[in-house]
């Protein structure tokens, strides 16, 4: 059992995990209470189809956010380290919002897209703002295809996207049956059952050993036009599709291997920045390591940082390739939340990844449906300029497989060192055939093949 506990009255409880780097990251005010986190925000957009009783879904809001314990916890720079308070539980009301149309051919309609904006962009003053918003919007023009806008959106100092997906499900839940309630642990309970810090400590030095032959950043990517650089930036981006030959390679690749489509495509992304670089890539990820289904009230702490090692020796081929690193990187060992500058350290590092999770469409009643909209669809939200920040890697890749037929993602990157990141992509791709059709391709072959198209 671990030794971290709350205080007496329970009011006051060690910080863990992803509120640790947001105070170290964000603004704080003179009591050392965190004002504002300067990460994005986890958010998501579902298109409702069917009908759909708003008293109803507000109820459900408000029930499963008030029993969500990590919401009602006040992030705190103390002189005993990172601590997070306890005050007055308070459930986040449904916002509703008309607008002439929510979808103009095909596409968000800049009505909507300026009212969903603010929604998932603009990070919250946690002293005078609640922790999330959740937005309805309605169309008031009755034409065909109008369907309503479901928004949620959070701090990334109480919760991450895979966590976003238990919140949204569990509003699904509430809304089908009044009485629903979310079961699970509360924060102090899953304190308890963290391990005693020398194991912690172990692991945390196992993790410096994975990491001693791969010094930080890693192999700066030799792209076309590409300059190296010791810091990192956010000044590039993409939001959208990625070519559909990647869906369908994927999933032929994974049949073939037996691995899941996400591990592909890891490790396909691995390989795929080698062959754009002179040595092996680690990548910096998340996962949710540390975590039970039962802690669905706790969210926040489940997310951990990695890194994804290359395989070592590397395969000679593309497909003993792909499943060198799946297996490489199946027994990681746990980080325990600690800030993902004091492993070893994992950040920066050239190439960052994550994949996340399907977000499965909540099923409200039976003829009623919300289903995640495409990035595609929300691509009137990214039409007005991005504040640049630093960033933990040359490139961070955020990819979404929502649908098997399908792959999108969201990229930021360092344009100094990034260019233009299709060379990258394209290779990700090429990787991912190769697994699917030419496994025995040798890597020396593929680098050729790449760098000459």
């Amino acid at each position: 059992m671990s030794s971290d506990a709350p205080n007496r009255d329970g009011t006051s409880l060690p910080a863990y995990g992803m509120p640790v780097r947001a105070l170290a990251n964000g603004e704080v005010d003179d009591a050392g209470y965190l004002r504002r986190n300067p990460s994005e925000l986890p958010w998501n957009v579902f298109r409702v189809s069917g009908p759909l009783d708003v008293e109803r879904l507000a109820a459900a809001v408000e029930q499963v956010t008030l029993a969500t314990d990590v919401l009602h916890l006040r992030l705190r720079a103390t002189e005993d380290g990172p601590r997070l308070e306890r005050r007055e539980p308070a459930p986040l009301k449904l916002e509703t919002v008309d607008v002439p149309r929510t979808v103009t051919g095909g596409r968000l309609s800049a009505e909507a897209a300026a009212v969903l904006a603010p929604v998932v962009f603009d990070k919250p003053d946690l002293l005078h703002e609640p922790a999330g918003r959740a937005v309805l919007l309605r169309a008031t023009q009755e034409e065909e295809g109008q369907d309503p806008l479901l928004a949620f959106s959070f701090d990334h100092s109480v919760l991450d996207g895979w966590a976003l997906g238990l919140i949204t499900r569990a509003v699904a839940g509430a809304y089908r049956a009044g009485g629903h309630t979310p079961r699970g642990r509360g924060f102090a309970a899953f304190l308890a059952d963290l391990p005693e810090e020398a194991v912690r400590a172990r692991s945390l030095a196992r993790w410096q050993d994975l990491l001693a032959p791969y010094p930080l950043p890693g192999p700066p990517l030799d792209l076309p036009g590409s300059t190296s650089t010791e810091t990192f930036q956010d000044d590039g981006h993409y939001d959208g599709p990625l070519p559909g030959r990647l869906a369908a390679g994927l999933t032929e690749a994974a049949a073939r291997t037996g691995l899941s489509r996400a591990a592909v495509l890891l490790a396909a992304t691995s390989l795929a920045a080698g062959l754009w670089s002179d040595g092996p890539q680690p990548l910096l990820s998340l996962r949710h390591g540390h975590a039970r289904p039962e802690d669905v009230l706790v969210i926040g702490p489940l997310v951990e940082p990695c890194v994804l090692l290359p395989p070592n020796p590397e395969p000679a081929t593309v497909g003993d390739w792909i499943t060198a690193h799946a297996r490489v990187n199946e027994d990681l060992p746990p980080t325990y939340g600690r800030s993902i500058r004091e492993v070893a350290p994992l950040a920066p590092r050239t190439l960052g990844v994550n994949i996340l999770p399907p977000a499965r469409p909540l099923v409200l009643g039976p003829k009623t449906r919300a289903t995640t909209a495409t990035r595609d669809f929300l691509a009137p939200l990214w039409r007005g300029e991005r504040t640049v920040g630093p960033a933990t890697a040359a490139i961070w890749l955020n990819y979404f497989m929502d649908r098997p037929d399908s792959v999108e993602a969201t990229l930021a990157y360092d344009t100094r060192a990034v260019p233009d990141p299709w060379p990258l992509l394209d290779a990700v791709t090429a990787v991912v055939e190769a697994a699917a059709h030419e496994p025995d391709l040798t890597t020396a072959a593929l680098r050729t093949r790449v760098r000459a198209s």
